[in-house]
């Protein structure tokens, strides 16, 4: 079909079809004193449209106070797409409406402006008005479904839509009715904008006509689409996952009892089988609480799938202020939905359908039903479900994945831009540029200082566990360092894939040659391995970067000694010493000149070289020091637990009686490798500002102050002791000074810091970005260290120690987790995890990560880049519908 041929046909049916107009009206803010729209004013815009239908100038409507907004829903027979009249109806409404307010005493002026004295463009942008006109021909069967989300952003139905139309465990039409659908995605700040041109993308099923021609109300003329610029809906997913940026606009038919019958070709083919409103009347507004329509059944999916999809199905969408936040849908009734409450987390959705007829009839009150109004008690239950997993949610605060990660971030960058004076460049010691405040803590503390310093250097089976020999060799490794005086004492343990290597020294924080001996001892392991001839997962991930490498071979970084070598004969396990004549003779050869184990490449599944992350805290006084230890996890991990951590600190009498009266935040900034410090008494919502960007401000250290400090800029000035410190950036010897990110951290801290960490992880919920190569936000589980394998999914995972300090050296470590009280946490966690999974599947955020959330090297991005750049091969020019000219 031709586009000229598709007009032609056009101008034949356009006179057989119905079209319901709807607009949401902000209509709640201009009235005094009330929660709800009163009926009286309700009734003032219903008289308008009555007198249209009686006088045949309409085919029939509806009008709803939904929350604040006074939703019209106006019916036309015949009519084109987008009527002035019916435009200028709904106007004239609006303004019967508005005297009913003047005349009841409830008007009142907003922010001093006066509606009656606005010119027509200021009225429309006032009432935030979000038109859209549905198109449907109607047939024998012809449900009519119209949902609205109030709170809701314009992405919101996203996952609803796709759930609706695409997903095949969330109904049944496509098996029995073998049906296939196409979806339409646009750009939500392309929408904001309301430029006159854009450029919007189809996914779905691959169509079997060449060329498409769908009717879009949003745009000038009919929709042309070649098959050629259709993708699949995997694609579609990895975009609309992510509901801030992208959203589906409508939703058409390809096969199926829509698109023909008997062999017929039908003109319901070019018609929406959903739509949304998308757009607002004002430039530079985004579209809040939005509104749907859909054609349920005879091809489409049932009634009952949508009354699931919608709001059955308990998930997340973005909305709430500025549609910064991630709220759980509620379903509720048509009045409930009349009563404008603010209720933390939560986007209530109400909606309602008919049966029409007579081409745009609308059926009496007591046969248009209200969804969620039809079993009561079932409705109460899914309200109650949704609200135990909306508090969760909410419990966050202002950190993400409550707040989006767009939003979050743009509020940290704004707050970084006020305090950018106070930002400073983290100190690089290879430049010859030393952290002065570090070396005043070593002078302090006579050197005295715990590490811990970790990395991946290969997994058991995947991303699991460290292969068993590992820490045999670390074992050798830093007992030749404790015969040597180097080290006093030493633990290594595994969380997940990650070795960790706790030492107690006197070489202070920041030693290069402690870290050295780290860096030495998984090259070691590396070494061993490579002779024995095992293959582990990704060997070496987290070594292969920087100039330390480069050029050399295992045997030149691991320089095994002869010492080393000796004291694997007593640590590794028995099958593996089978091998020791072999490592004698390597070192032996080593020794000569001849290295022989090259540096190889690690088959990692992820982005690899990341580099071993370090924690260090000097410990002069401290006897008791605590370790949290995450896998599968970023940095973003300690943001929550420790800002309530150190809220939790100060109200303790004891704690500031030792420790002073506040603690000073050491915050970086990880993209620009900079840091500020900020009090936590009198800097808490800069602190919480910046902290709730997960991904982009981190915890580097916490440090005591006698004293609260109100100026920002004297805060550094005023640091005392060293309280806790994060692998917030990569083993100072091979990072170049350069930090993006550390994966899998560890905090070492005082008990008196780190305890109340340990508390909230035990009784509050926290999501943090992990999983599966940092795909998705879960809840990390408090793991025993026997147990601290990363299984279901790769479910991210904390590890709690005591370590209990002595002269001579690290007298015990306790496994805080393996207590008997966390093993019901951990039941606990299992549970909402899974819960939060199945409600929002694997994509959808807030469990799905955003894509800018995603590491650039993953070919995610690579996939939304050819999506959406400029060689899209499925973007599609379009030039937005001229917007009606009406005069109040």
């Amino acid at each position: 079909m031709t586009r000229e041929e598709f007009l032609a046909q056009e101008g034949e049916r356009a006179g057989q079809r119905t079209t319901i107009t709807l607009v949401s009206a902000d209509l709640l803010r201009w009235l005094g004193g009330v929660s709800n729209i009163p009926d009286e004013i309700t009734e003032g815009a219903r008289a308008v449209l009555e007198r249209a239908r009686q006088d045949k100038g309409i085919r029939d409507f509806r009008v709803k106070a939904l929350g604040p907004d006074l939703l019209f829903q106006v019916n036309t027979f015949g009519q084109p797409l987008t009527s002035p009249a019916v435009y200028r109806l709904i106007y004239e409404a609006l303004q019967a409406a508005f005297s009913k307010a003047v005349e009841s005493g409830l008007y009142q002026p907003v922010q001093g402006k006066d509606f009656f004295k606005m010119n027509p463009q200021q009225k429309i942008a006032a009432l935030h008005l979000r038109p859209m006109d549905f198109p449907f021909t109607e047939r024998q069967s012809e449900p009519i479904f119209i949902a609205k989300i109030i709170q809701g952003g314009v992405g919101a139905f996203n996952r609803m839509l796709f759930n609706l139309f695409f997903h095949p465990d969330k109904g049944s039409h496509q098996r029995l009715d073998n049906t296939r659908f196409v979806a339409i995605v646009e750009n939500c700040l392309d929408l904001k904008a309301g430029g006159k041109e854009r450029r919007l993308y189809a996914f779905g099923d691959r169509p079997e006509e060449d060329t498409l021609f769908f009717i879009y109300p949003f745009i000038e003329g009919p929709l042309q689409i070649n098959r050629a610029q259709v993708g699949d809906w995997a694609e579609l997913l990895s975009l609309i996952a992510n509901p801030v940026k992208w959203v589906i606009s409508a939703v058409y038919a390809l096969k199926g009892r829509f698109v023909s019958y008997g062999g017929n070709l039908l003109a319901t083919r070019h018609e929406p089988g959903a739509l949304v409103s998308i757009e607002s009347m004002s430039p530079g507004v985004a579209v809040e609480n939005p509104a749907a329509i859909f054609r349920l059944q005879s091809g489409l999916p049932a009634v009952g799938e949508a009354h699931f999809n919608l709001g059955a199905d308990f998930h997340f969408v973005v909305g709430g202020t500025g549609g910064g936040y991630h709220l759980g849908v509620m379903p509720v009734t048509m009045e409930e939905a009349r009563l404008h409450i603010n209720e933390p987390g939560t986007a209530r959705i109400t909606a309602y359908t008919y049966q029409s007829f007579g081409n745009g009839r609308i059926p009496p009150d007591h046969d248009v039903v209200d969804v969620f109004a039809q079993d009561r008690v079932q409705t109460e239950w899914l309200q109650r479900e949704a609200r135990s997993f909306i508090r969760l949610m909410s419990d966050h605060g202002e950190f993400q994945p409550y707040v989006t990660a767009e939003e979050a971030e743009a509020r940290a960058e704004a707050r970084a831009e006020v305090l950018k004076t106070l930002f400073r460049t983290v100190p690089n010691g290879e430049s010859g540029n030393p952290d002065p405040l570090i070396a005043r803590v070593n002078e302090r503390s006579h050197g005295q200082t715990l590490s811990d310093i970790k990395a991946d250097a290969g997994g058991k089976v995947g991303h699991t566990t460290t292969p068993t020999l590992f820490a045999a060799i670390a074992r050798a490794s830093l007992q030749e360092a404790k015969e040597t005086g180097l080290i006093q004492d030493f633990q290594v343990f595994g969380v997940g894939d990650d070795l960790h290597l706790v030492m107690l020294h006197n070489q202070g924080i920041d030693a290069n040659e402690i870290h050295l001996l780290a860096f030495r001892t998984f090259w070691r392991e590396v070494w061993v391995t490579e002779l024995i001839g095992y293959k582990p997962y990704a060997l070496a991930q987290d070594l292969q970067i920087g100039p330390a490498t480069k050029g050399k071979k295992v045997d030149d970084l691991a320089e095994p000694s002869g010492p080393f070598v000796e004291l694997l004969g007593q640590t590794l396990p028995e099958p593996e010493r089978s091998f020791l004549e072999q490592i004698r003779a390597a070192r032996e050869a080593w020794t000569q000149g001849r290295s022989s184990v090259e540096v190889k490449r690690p088959f990692a599944g992820n982005v690899t070289g990341q580099g071993p992350g370090f924690a260090e805290v000097s410990v002069r006084g401290f006897w008791k020091v605590a370790i949290l230890a995450a896998d599968k996890a970023g940095p973003a991990a300690f943001n929550v637990p420790l800002f309530q951590a150190a809220e939790q600190a100060l109200q303790d009498d004891g704690f500031r009686a030792r420790y002073g009266e506040s603690i000073a935040f050491e915050i970086w900034d990880i993209h620009r490798h900079k840091r500020i410090f900020l009090d936590a008494r009198s800097h808490r919502e800069d602190i919480r500002t910046l902290l709730g960007a997960t991904n982009a401000f981190n915890v580097k250290r916490l440090w005591s102050l006698r004293n609260t400090e109100s100026q920002r800029k004297a805060v550094e000035a005023e640091l005392e002791d060293l309280l806790l410190a994060a692998s917030t950036e990569k083993l100072a010897l091979i990072s170049g000074g350069q930090y993006v990110g550390k994966d899998d951290p560890v905090l070492l801290g005082i008990e008196e810091l780190v305890n109340p960490a340990f508390a909230f992880l035990q009784r509050r919920f926290c999501m943090t970005q992990g999983d599966e190569r940092g795909s998705h936000y879960m809840m990390l589980v408090p793991k025993p260290l026997d147990e601290a394998v990363a299984t279901v999914r790769s479910r991210g995972l904390y590890v709690g120690l005591l370590l209990t300090l002595k002269a001579q050296g690290i007298a015990g470590m306790q496994d805080v987790f393996a207590g008997p009280s966390y093993k019901e946490v951990r039941t606990r966690i299992d549970k909402i995890n899974a819960r939060f999974w199945r409600a929002q599947g694997s994509e959808f955020t807030p469990v799905g990560v955003g894509a800018q959330d995603v590491e650039p090297a993953y070919p995610l991005m690579q996939v939304l880049r050819r999506l959406t750049g400029e060689g899209s091969p499925y973007a599609v020019s379009v030039r937005k519908a001229e917007t009606i000219d009406i005069e109040f």
